[in-house]
């Protein structure tokens, strides 16, 4: 799946339509907003086929267990009861947190924009090559800031996960900020993933120096990884699957033993405006070994459906919920 870099994922016909569907559901649109839906019913023809889905697939939710019921409104808004509340169907309840979940998705992604001179969309990868010769592949969601100057080149990983293959230039130290460390390259290629929680830096190539503040470096060598967190906390340099770590160039997420909360983190890198919830917390436990295609990653629930108890619902495309299947997999 790739977007256009220099604009924020516009919105689908379905995920407007849910929009449309909860405020003409709520009893309070105004004649403006009447006009307006019907001007964006006439502007497109798939936008009543949009319309007409999203109103049955909302109906359908009427069909759902009272259990499922009672497990999804955990996640609902609550609202003051009252003669209307109590008389609410429970897709109307649904349709108002999915257009929530839609309308809190675009204002972050407005609110953060585009960060660096170089970035990614979700689900979008990217190689670019510096004024030195020097090499960057992006990773999906990632932003990236580059100075280079006659006599250093410095590099701003601000989020995301890019892979370096440096050009040779022992006059210009070629060095990479990302989260609270330094990575100096040392005639070297690397990887490096940066959150708010942890920064791994990998090398596949010669060797790296990583440094927080002003403690002391710790070196990296070809094969290796090292692990650190904001706070200045640092891990010791340990032996990396290298082929897993790097199964992004490939369009690949690949997985041994991993926990499923874990599989679904790094899944939502990939999908924007998605929110999934597991239902109980028996599905902590469950582990997952495979490895999946990240532009068909409509695939994987349908695959963790066919080898995990679960059951897997979606409401609108941005909300899942996973949930035990009732009937045990062999």
């Amino acid at each position: 799946m790739t977007h256009s870099m220099d604009t924020p994922e516009r919105p689908t016909a379905d995920s407007t339509a849910s929009e449309w569907l909860v405020r003409m559901e709520s009893g309070a649109i105004t004649g403006d907003e009447r006009r307006r839906f019907a001007e964006w019913l006439a502007a497109d023809p798939a936008h009543p086929a949009a319309y007409r889905k999203t109103e049955r697939f909302w109906r359908a939710l009427d069909g759902l267990p009272p259990d499922d019921i009672r497990a999804l409104n955990r996640y609902l808004p609550q609202q003051a009861p009252s003669e209307t509340t109590r008389r609410i169907r429970p897709w109307h309840r649904f349709t108002t947190v999915a257009a929530s979940l839609l309308l809190v998705t675009a204002l972050g992604l407005w609110l953060t924009g585009p960060v660096g001179d170089y970035h990614t969309a979700v689900g979008e990868q990217r190689t670019i090559t510096l004024a030195d010769g020097s090499t960057v592949q992006l990773n999906t969601n990632t932003a990236l800031s580059v100075s280079i100057l006659e006599g250093e080149r410095r590099l701003t990983l601000h989020h995301g996960e890019a892979f370096f293959t440096v050009a040779p230039d022992s006059m210009r130290p070629f060095e990479v900020t990302a989260g609270n460390g330094t990575i100096r390259a040392l005639g070297t290629a690397f990887n490096i993933r940066t959150d708010r929680e942890r920064t791994t830096v990998t090398v596949t190539e010669h060797r790296v120096r990583v440094r927080l503040g002003q403690a002391s470096s710790v070196d990296v060598d070809a094969g290796q990884r090292l692990d650190y967190r904001p706070g200045g906390w640092m891990g010791r340099a340990e032996r990396a699957d290298v082929t897993r770590t790097l199964a992004w160039q490939h369009h690949r997420m690949v997985f041994e033993n991993q926990p499923l909360p874990e599989v679904l983190d790094e899944l939502a890198r990939y999908r924007s405006g998605q929110i999934v919830i597991l239902r109980d917390e028996s599905l902590n436990t469950l582990s997952i070994t495979g490895s999946f295609d990240t532009d068909r990653l409509d695939r994987l629930f349908p695959a963790l459906e066919e080898s995990l108890p679960v059951h897997v619902v979606t409401f609108a495309d941005r909300l899942i919920l996973l949930y035990p299947s009732r009937n045990k997999k062999s």
